[in-house]
């Protein structure tokens, strides 16, 4: 499980809570990375979770690069071909492979997305926060 840290808010309330919300879809996949752990199986919600998170990334880069086209950020291609690259490696994930092992690619999986999101928030986001911040987005 991974906790939120005030280091990764950028201050603008709408963005920090969709932040929160993808590291609770991640909390979820731990916590059946655990039940997995105790045999159980787990490969149907954790195709769901991965489902969820992918719908819930869609959402949440298409607000961020809705912002970007209203407030003219300068380095929104760069930006929005992360945030591609993420939905294509999400989406090209093997999920028969999860079926295999689970508790290997739902381990793999999880070490990923923890180390993209905060290395993202940390770098790029932080990069639009003045841009966004003094356009007093919320």
């Amino acid at each position: 499980m991974i906790s939120w840290e005030t280091q990764y808010e950028l201050g603008i309330k709408s963005i920090d809570d969709q932040h929160k919300e993808l590291v609770n879809i991640i909390n979820k996949m731990a916590a059946l990375l655990i039940e997995a752990k105790q045999g159980v199986d787990i490969y149907d919600e954790v195709v769901a979770v991965i489902g969820d998170l992918k719908k819930y990334t869609i959402y949440h880069f298409k607000y961020e690069e809705n912002l970007f086209d209203q407030y003219s950020y300068e380095y929104k291609d760069t930006h929005k071909s992360e945030h591609d690259k993420l939905v294509n490696d999400i989406e090209e994930l093997d999920l028969s492979s999860f079926d295999e092992d689970q508790i290997k690619h739902t381990n793999d999986l999880l070490k990923f997305l923890i180390t993209w999101l905060f290395k993202h928030i940390s770098g790029s986001d932080f990069l639009y926060r003045d841009l966004l911040k003094g356009n007093n987005v919320q």
